[in-house]
């Protein structure tokens, strides 16, 4: 090839997505299958949303308000902060991108807790940082440890509860972590599945970030809101951070779809409330089947589970898929003994269950 990339590129993989429903029928001849490999919302999306979303249509020959007004004034009155504490994302993941776009420079070191979300190391190598982790397995970490790791990094990067493990840092333990960092360290609080925590210590920051200049949190409609698909985050920081991330981000890419239904979706308490408590009912199902079979399950405060299943962890997940079932290897987390399964409907955890008690009758 003579038009030759960045040297970076080098060092980055494909990001590795679960499994299709398109893809596993495919592969294995079926006409339907059942997916709680992504962390989707099961109950699909807020009614209230959807309904705006239809009602775009008709001016969908329009560009977007780039700064999205009414969204951000909307996500503002939600949390109690100025509209200078909000940034928009084409989906949280742009937000990460924008963090290394404005704060990570070459040589620049970055940290996090791992395994973890996969996203926070492509960021750091794409700017031409270093990712530096720190392993922690399936438990949490020790705060006074990672803020020493820490101390010369320019962001530390920490999902809350954690993608994959569900592990999740108390508030108590996030301000520890605060006063323990040097301000000039970014933590960058990645809260995607904040909404499903039901902890009583579950961190409640956001309208506090001007009291933290260096605390960056980070939010998405995918999860509970089920906006998946059109692609919707928001961070909330310091006005002085927040500044220079809308310095780097691109024009108009906030689509007139997702800011509709982003502020019908913010609107619409029933459904979050509904998905929460689905999510808790079903979270209890599968734990109750788990401790039958006497598998290790790991307490978790997103809307996913995290399993460990044993050296044959791969031929479970390939059992499974076979039979229309697609869950999650964490072989790529670096955890080849553990798969994490999204809390689904009541009839998608009783197939999961029925296969997994087949697998492992069969052994």
């Amino acid at each position: 090839m003579t038009i030759q990339p960045r040297a970076e590129l080098e060092k980055l993989s494909d990001y590795v997505p679960g499994k299709s429903i398109e893809e596993i029928c495919e592969r294995y001849g079926l006409s339907h299958a059942v997916k709680l490999a992504s962390n989707e919302n099961p109950w699909g999306t807020s009614p209230k949303a959807k309904a705006a979303f239809l009602q775009i249509a008709n001016t969908l020959h329009l560009y977007p308000r780039g700064d999205a007004p009414l969204l951000l004034n909307a996500l503002a009155s939600k949390y109690n902060v100025s509209k200078d504490c909000l940034i928009l994302g084409n989906g949280s993941d742009e937000i990460i991108d924008l963090i290394g776009k404005a704060f990570i420079a070459p040589g620049d070191i970055c940290v996090s807790a791992t395994p973890t979300f996969s996203v926070y190391e492509f960021t750091t190598i794409e700017a031409g940082g270093i990712f530096k982790p720190f392993p922690v397995g399936v438990e949490k970490a020790n705060i006074a440890e990672l803020a020493e790791f820490s101390k010369e990094a320019r962001v530390l990067f920490l999902c809350n509860p954690n993608n994959p493990t569900g592990v999740y840092y108390s508030e108590s333990e996030i301000l520890e972590l605060l006063r323990l960092l040097p301000k000039n360290v970014l933590l960058f609080l990645d809260e995607a599945y904040a909404e499903f925590a039901v902890a009583t210590d579950y961190p409640n920051l956001i309208s506090r970030v001007q009291e933290f200049p260096n605390l960056f949190i980070n939010r998405t409609f995918s999860k509970i809101y089920g906006l998946a698909g059109l692609r919707l985050g928001y961070g909330v920081s310091s006005p002085g951070v927040i500044r220079n991330l809308w310095k780097v981000k691109p024009p108009f890419d906030i689509n007139l779809a997702a800011q509709a239904a982003g502020i019908a979706a913010l609107e619409d308490l029933d459904f979050v409330q509904m998905t929460r408590e689905k999510n808790s009912e079903g979270m209890l199902t599968l734990k109750k089947a788990f401790e039958e079979c006497k598998l290790e399950v790991i307490e978790s405060q997103g809307n996913f589970l995290c399993i460990k299943i044993g050296k044959q962890a791969k031929e479970l997940v390939a059992f499974l898929e076979s039979r229309g079932m697609i869950v999650r290897g964490l072989s790529n987390f670096g955890l080849p003994e553990w798969i994490r399964v999204t809390i689904g409907k009541p009839e998608e955890n009783e197939f999961f269950i029925k296969l997994l008690k087949e697998w492992l009758n069969g052994k």
